[in-house]
């Protein structure tokens, strides 16, 4: 059985268009001119507190631009649901602490339109939200992966 990694983040399983490419190029640039400015105004000493303030507020929107593009590179810190040979790993938020459980631990699964819930033996439920997948026919492939490691696993599906 192979392992399958599910994004659960915003904007996963769509294509990046080019004018998402210009914006990066434009944000780049922003960033560097702010930057010059901000070095001239010091090194010339015309500068007021308030005037350095604002720069460094302006510095605010590139800089969740740029780490939006480092979470692309680093997904492992996204929401994910991982199905491999021996168990399942999520992470339900951003960032928030991975939950892993065996599949020897898991009771029934259920597989409702935009989620997932897996039951263990304790009765405790492990409940995985699919709405971030916004094409359709993603989201069909998914469930229907699922469904599949989970009648590979023989375990109860509801």
């Amino acid at each position: 059985m192979q392992e399958l990694s599910i994004r659960l983040f915003e904007g996963a399983y769509t294509l990046k268009p080019e004018t998402e490419r210009r914006a990066m190029l434009l944000a780049m640039l922003a960033v560097v001119l702010q930057v010059c400015l901000l070095v001239y105004l010091a090194a010339t000493k015309h500068f007021a507190p308030v005037l350095v303030l604002v720069f460094a507020f302006n510095l605010v929107v590139p800089a969740y631009f740029f780490f939006n593009i480092w979470l692309d590179r680093k997904p492992k810190y996204r929401r994910h649901l991982t199905l491999t040979e021996q168990g399942v790993c999520y992470r339900a938020r951003f960032m928030h602490t991975e939950q892993e459980f065996d599949w020897e631990e898991v009771d029934a699964v259920h597989i409702g339109l935009y989620h997932v819930v897996f039951v263990l033996k304790n009765e405790e439920e492990h409940y995985i939200n699919l709405e971030r997948i916004q094409n359709e026919e993603v989201l069909e492939q998914v469930k229907e992966q699922i469904r599949e490691m989970v009648q590979q696993k023989e375990i109860m599906l509801r």
